[in-house]
């Protein structure tokens, strides 16, 4: 609210009152509207785990001497994870600039389509050199080998990839808009793909002015484009998990929860 001051010599007319329309300072001009890619920052920050708060009540660092936990115990895990990770997942989608305004359909197709790919990009962008630690998007924090028991070669994979993303020096306003991205990219089925691409376009023209105008993206050779290549790798790396899942469903360890098997394990998914 814009607070009107109103200076006694500014009091005009017979007997002192105050005019229909006093005069007054000139009033500011109303705040901009937050930036697209300020927004992005702020949806991926305020999903993020609390790093003073993680949860370190399963981390062990493996030995080869504990009793081995039984197979359905780690599939439960793993499924638990991925569960509470999308969860997350799907807050931070809820916060993205315009997605709100796209069909119900559209978005849950987009977030279906990309839930992996997140799932993949948020944990790998944790991943620190010389770190065995793995950090999941509900907080948990498992040791790689422990994570090896669970998730197989894809979380090498996860690993290598978090590697990849820290020796480009990628920030955090470079990451928002390559999370959103890797979701709001043309699927097959979309009932307006207009609208997505009108969102995609702006995503973009954020990506390309952080990378053209900050002074540390100014400093990375074709930053720009090396990040939409890292979007295009991202879709291997959720086949991978695909696999992970196909793999526990055929070896039918324990039933999916209905969840994952409406997002994941459905022959409807589109890729």
């Amino acid at each position: 609210m814009v607070k009107e001051v109103v200076r006694t010599d500014s009091l005009k007319g017979r007997r002192g009152r105050l005019p229909s329309k006093p005069k007054s300072p000139q009033e500011p001009p109303p705040s901009p509207p937050v930036s697209m890619i300020t927004a992005l920052v702020r949806a991926h920050v305020d999903t993020c785990p609390d790093i003073p708060n993680l949860d370190y009540s399963g981390y062990k660092v493996p030995t080869g001497e504990e009793s081995p936990s039984s197979e359905e115990d780690r599939v439960r895990l793993f499924y638990d994870i991925l569960l509470q990770s999308i969860d997350v997942i799907k807050g931070w989608a809820e916060r993205i600039p315009g997605f709100g305004d796209l069909c119900k359909e559209d978005q849950d197709l987009l977030f279906q389509s990309a839930s992996l790919e997140l799932f993949v990009l948020r944990a790998a962008y944790r991943v620190q050199p010389d770190d065995e630690k793995v950090v999941f998007c509900n907080g948990m924090v498992f040791h790689r080998l422990q994570c090896m028991r669970m998730f197989g070669d894809w979380v090498n994979s996860i690993v290598d990839f978090g590697l990849s993303l820290q020796r480009m020096s990628l920030d955090i306003s470079s990451l928002a808009c390559m999370a959103a991205l890797s979701m709001v990219t043309l699927r097959h089925g979309l009932k307006e793909p207009k609208k997505m691409e009108d969102l995609q376009l702006k995503i973009i023209d954020c990506l390309r002015d952080h990378c053209t105008y900050n002074s540390e993206a100014q400093k990375k050779t074709n930053f720009f484009s090396i990040i939409l290549g890292k979007i295009a790798e991202l879709r291997t790396l959720s086949r991978e998990g695909l696999q992970r899942l196909f793999y526990f469903q055929l070896e039918n360890i324990i039933q999916a929860p209905p969840i994952i098997e409406s997002l994941f394990l459905s022959s409807q998914l589109p890729f």
